[in-house]
């Protein structure tokens, strides 16, 4: 195959070519999207309609169901009726009324038995309402009337018509009171809502954790002034560092050098402004846990020696030979104090974190002696 090198990777167009394909590009997505949006209309419209349309028949269909039962439950009332009436009648007399109200939609039809199984009508009646009642029963009256004259041949008055009694129209009973109380209500004007703000309290700083008393002042002073001279005659005063030496690693360092030069005082001054500083640096527990151990502090190393485990956490291959220094020296402090048991087993825990270091093995040799010859050390 013959190897053809490309001048350009995309087509020569001019800025004119450029910008009216741009205009095509952006007509043609707005069509898109313009016809997208009518789909959306069309369809949204056509589930609208659908929806009203299964409205629609399920409250058809509740209808019907309504009309079906009123329907039956009328006719089975109706037909109880006509039996009772057949069954009333005296001396085989059958009376046939009809009654035309003037309204075109109220039809009722009052036939005899034999008559209604001929014709095969069905009896559909709506309940009449006050005036139709009314008017039926005196179309009543009129042809009891008229029977008793063809039968004695004599006038008998009518019946007086009894005009129907109205309910009373309940009227709600107004108080003054419950008016009055409304209107204080309506008028009441409710106070502004409190505004919360933020107050800033100082307080004035103190070295002693008691209150401060005018009686005890002087005392008080004299006390600052006594220590503020031990600790400079130490070599380190926290109040006279610069803002570049309030750091804990410059600390350690400091206290470090006390450490080597014999100033076991300032060595502890130093580490523990350090932790002031900042109280997640186990090499500052550590180094002042052995100032405290060269000073005699056995309970405070011990303290310090916890603290640095609990903050050398995981463990792992970095910190097991610190781990394993601050064990020993726990172990010591607490044969120290008189407690070999635990500084046995404290010793043999950092034996097996370093297992070549031959001043544990000696250690716990020395300390398994001393228990030998006084089992009764806690």
């Amino acid at each position: 195959m013959e190897q053809i090198e490309w001048e350009c990777l995309e087509k020569e167009l001019t800025k004119e070519e450029k910008m009216a394909i741009r205009q095509e590009v952006i007509q043609k997505c707005q069509e898109e999207a313009k016809q997208q949006s009518e789909d959306r209309q069309i369809k949204k419209s056509q589930l609208d309609r659908f929806t009203v349309q299964q409205a629609m028949e399920i409250d058809t269909k509740q209808h019907n169901i309504m009309d079906s039962r009123r329907d039956k439950v009328r006719k089975e009332a109706m037909e109880a009726l006509e039996e009772w009436r057949v069954s009333n009648t005296h001396d085989g007399n059958k009376k046939q009324v009809t009654d035309k109200p003037k309204s075109e939609g109220f039809k009722a039809k009052y036939i005899t038995g034999p008559q209604r199984e001929q014709n095969g009508v069905a009896i559909t009646e709506l309940p009449p309402s006050d005036d139709e009642w009314e008017k039926d029963e005196a179309k009543k009256d009129s042809i009891k009337t008229n029977e008793a004259k063809d039968n004695t041949g004599k006038k008998v008055n009518a019946p007086v018509k009894k005009p129907p009694v109205r309910k009373p129209v309940k009227t709600p009973v107004k108080s003054e009171y419950v008016e009055r109380k409304k209107e204080q209500v309506a008028k009441r004007v409710l106070p502004r809502l409190r505004q919360t703000t933020n107050l800033e309290i100082t307080h004035t700083p103190r070295s002693f954790p008691t209150p401060s008393r005018e009686s005890q002042a002087e005392e008080e002073q004299a006390w600052l002034k006594n220590i503020t001279l031990a600790r400079r005659a130490t070599g380190f005063v926290s109040e006279d560092l610069r803002p570049e030496e309030q750091d804990p690693q410059w600390c350690k360092a400091k206290g470090d050098e006390f450490f080597r030069n014999g100033n076991f005082l300032g060595a502890v001054s130093a580490y523990s402004h350090g932790i002031t500083l900042s109280d997640k640096f186990p090499s500052l527990y550590a180094n002042r846990s052995a100032t405290h151990f060269a000073l005699g502090n056995f309970n405070k190393c011990i303290q310090d020696c916890s603290t640095a485990l609990d903050l050398m956490k995981p463990a792992c291959e970095s910190n097991r030979r610190s781990r394993a220094k601050c064990i020993a020296r726990r172990a010591a402090a607490l044969a120290r104090i008189g407690r070999l048991n635990k500084a046995i087993d404290e010793m043999k825990a950092a034996g097996k974190l370093l297992p070549e270091d031959e001043s544990i093995k000696k250690d716990i040799y020395d300390m398994e002696r001393a228990w030998e010859q006084n089992p009764d050390s806690d």
